[in-house]
């Protein structure tokens, strides 16, 4: 198995709304601690939120995302570098998420730009252990969908 699936495995949480696939993507914090790392810009303005974030804050984000409510969901990852080692891979990937979800006043698309990192585990299976997000366009980044879809 290779470091991708969990990539393709994000992917197919989304366009099939599958709660328990997105949280397979990610590390089991038995093993290793799990991070996330807002963009500048939602971190400025919703730090409260972020200062607590962890698995249980990434499951409630996407439960409250809610299934698509129109149309087809679609997220787009394109890889631009990556760092390897035995264990672990680092990639920085330009992203476009397209979710229509029903939260009014919130953008059903969301582009940017993140850094994420994922390691293996005793049984040598990959997952999401770091994740930084950063603002690339003027659209709404990830992190700002965490933050209002969050709960909080």
């Amino acid at each position: 198995m290779t470091p991708d699936i969990v990539l393709d495995n994000l992917k197919s949480a989304f366009t099939e709304y599958n709660v328990d696939n997105y949280m397979r993507c990610f590390v089991d914090t038995a093993v290793r601690q799990y991070e996330f790392i807002p963009s500048q810009e939602t971190q400025a303005n919703y730090a409260g939120v972020f200062s607590h974030w962890n698995l249980e804050a990434e499951r409630q984000y996407f439960v409250h995302l809610g299934p698509a409510t129109t149309g087809t969901p679609s997220l787009s990852l394109i890889t631009q570098s990556s760092v390897v080692s035995s264990d672990s891979v680092t990639y920085l990937i330009s992203y476009s998420l397209y979710f229509p979800h029903s939260r009014s006043n919130v953008p059903q698309q969301v582009s940017g730009n993140m850094q994420i990192s994922l390691g293996t585990d005793n049984q040598r299976l990959w997952s999401i252990y770091r994740w930084q997000d950063f603002k690339a366009t003027r659209d709404s980044t990830w992190s700002y969908w965490k933050a209002v879809f969050s709960g909080s």
